[in-house]
């Protein structure tokens, strides 16, 4: 076979854990952690139509470390090893399976992969006017997958994996829904849910043909991709709604806009905040520190600073 070049599997996974198995020195553990890390990396490349071993080139593995990079931004990591390694497996699969031919990318030097407080100075949220623009354009399930993440905070994968009946019916029986389909390592949240919530769940739950919002007989990884070239074809990506939902959430219950919102800097928000409420500085600090640790446990995070990307 030519295709990846030649290590006798047309699948960009299964060549890679092909040629892990054959030429890496390392040991089975080593071989099988790379593997999984290089199943993450088969999983964006095939979001960005890159199907085979001759199409990775070095340019296209910057971005990817990039994208990671973005997600350590966003608190998706609790340090920059993961990324880093994530990478290093790439290029591993990637030297062996060129005969030592590849260029190394570096996290640091060329994708820029690092820890560091990122506190946005612009808002990140989806404005209201262009997700209704947007629901114009999209079909009907993506639509209401779209207001899923942005009334309930959901990430891309909660939402398509969502049962919304079933949520229905938790919300009838409980009071609140449990989110834990798609989450990160399957840690479930409880979501207290008001009107606004529910009219988003029922939606969905009238297009809803399976037990999630993904239609009968159709994969999640097909699924992903259509979902992904709509966004492509539309310029948007779904993240933003999370930012709707954590900037909502912020007003709701501290009853003033976020610093992203309010165009206040990060150091100066406790000042600002006391302000507008007429409150003391200290009142203000435990409410905008209660605020948004709730938010972040709403969201699918333990760590309250993982806020500040999504609120300032």
């Amino acid at each position: 076979m030519s295709r990846n070049f030649g290590i006798g599997s047309r699948d960009l996974f299964s060549a890679g854990k092909m040629i892990l198995k054959r030429r890496s020195p390392n040991g089975f553990k080593t071989q099988s952690d790379y593997g999984e890390r290089w199943r993450l990396f088969c999983a964006y490349a095939d979001e960005h139509g890159v199907n085979k071993m001759e199409k990775v080139s070095r340019e296209f593995v910057i971005g990817y470390g990039q994208h990671l990079q973005r997600q350590l931004e966003a608190g998706v990591y609790r340090s920059a090893s993961a990324p880093k390694n994530y990478l290093s497996a790439v290029n591993c699969v990637m030297r062996l399976a060129t005969g030592g031919q590849w260029q190394t990318v570096r996290p640091s030097k060329d994708c820029g992969i690092e820890r560091r407080r990122y506190i946005p100075k612009a808002s990140r949220a989806l404005p209201e006017t262009q997700h209704r623009e947007v629901q114009q354009t999209i079909d009907d399930r993506l639509a209401r997958i779209m207001d899923l993440q942005r009334a309930l905070g959901l990430r891309f994968k909660e939402s398509c994996l969502f049962d919304a009946k079933a949520a229905l019916q938790q919300l009838d029986k409980r009071g609140f829904i449990t989110i834990q389909a798609g989450t990160k390592g399957g840690r479930p949240r409880r979501l207290p849910c008001d009107s606004e919530m529910r009219k988003a769940i029922e939606a969905a739950a009238e297009i809803q043909s399976g037990k999630s919002m993904i239609p009968k007989e159709t994969s999640y990884i097909k699924f992903r991709r259509e979902c992904y070239q709509q966004a492509s074809v539309n310029k948007i990506s779904y993240h933003p709604e999370r930012h709707a939902f954590a900037q909502k959430r912020y007003l709701e219950l501290v009853n003033a806009p976020c610093p992203l919102e309010a165009g206040w800097e990060h150091k100066g928000r406790i000042a600002k905040l006391a302000d507008y409420l007429s409150i003391s500085e200290a009142e203000a600090k435990k409410i905008d520190e209660e605020a948004r640790l709730k938010i972040s446990m709403e969201l699918g995070h333990s760590r309250v600073e993982i806020s500040n990307a999504y609120l300032g």
